[in-house]
């Protein structure tokens, strides 16, 4: 994008009045959707307690509970982190889901269900971490049943993140480049058997919710870029310099999304 060239007349030409009448128009709310809207997504695909889902990557088995109390569904997790996977049984057992939602470790990679064995899959920000993608969608694809559907949340960098920037952000939160790439992810769906539906693209909606009516963590992240910044060595020191890493781009990852260098989409998916 070109730079705009204002001058010092300009900049400061017109009243206060007509500067704060501005400034309140900015603050006036755009109405974004909650993270929450992922639900009704998914409610789209009319689930019910017949119904065998698949979540792919579900790390605490968080959205597995939530998915099954909202509609009653069945819901495998996998993970390939046995720490998420303890968490995650931790959780159902709270929850007393035990009956029917339940985890395991696997790959995405190479699912071990046989063919057709899944009504409907869901599949939150995990994605990017696939070493081959297009496998781990078609392993996806295979298991679900012909005519099956399912959701996925998957984050893109725009045109607005340089390469340096996108060079420093992916390593540290084990994100593989390509994944990041819009055009590549729509292929690889392709080449699984998996049409597009409808694909929304959410821009910093989430973010601006956060900020505007809970918990304004990218607020948080920012003072947490300043702090680490400032406070490097002792973090590292502590933490270790991984931690300190993954953390800071992780911050930023939150920060991209106002910035409009990330950008998430929302995939509904039939097979």
């Amino acid at each position: 994008m070109d730079p705009i060239h204002v001058s010092v007349q300009e900049m400061y030409a017109g009243t206060q009045d007509e500067y704060e009448s501005f400034l309140a128009e900015l603050d006036r709310s755009l109405s974004p959707r909650p993270p929450d809207m992922l639900y009704g997504k998914f409610a789209a695909l009319d689930p019910g307690p017949d119904t065998l889902v698949l979540d792919a990557g579900c790390r605490h088995a968080v959205q597995a509970c939530e998915l099954h109390g909202r509609f009653g569904c069945r819901v495998v997790g996998v993970d390939l982190v046995e720490d998420n996977l303890r968490e995650a049984r931790r959780n159902i057992a709270e929850r007393g889901m035990g009956d029917a939602v339940e985890v395991s470790r696997a790959d995405l990679h190479d699912l071990m269900f046989p063919d057709a064995t899944f009504d409907l899959f869901w599949c939150r920000d995990v994605l990017s971490h696939m070493e081959d993608l297009p496998r781990a969608l078609a392993s996806i694809a295979r298991v679900l049943k012909p005519g099956g559907r399912g959701v996925i949340y998957a984050m893109f960098g725009t045109n607005l993140l340089t390469e340096e920037e996108a060079a420093v952000l992916w390593p540290p939160v084990a994100t593989v480049p390509r994944n990041m790439d819009r055009a590549f992810f729509e292929s690889a769906l392709e080449s699984a058997g998996l049409s597009v539906m409808e694909a929304d693209e959410l821009g910093s909606e989430w973010r601006e919710h956060g900020e505007e009516h809970e918990s304004r963590i990218t607020s948080k992240q920012l003072l947490r870029i300043a702090r680490l910044r400032r406070n490097r060595d002792a973090f590292v020191a502590r933490y270790g310099e991984k931690n300190v890493a993954s953390e800071l781009a992780n911050c930023h990852w939150g920060v991209y999304q106002i910035l409009g260098k990330l950008s998430p989409v929302v995939y509904t998916l039939a097979r």
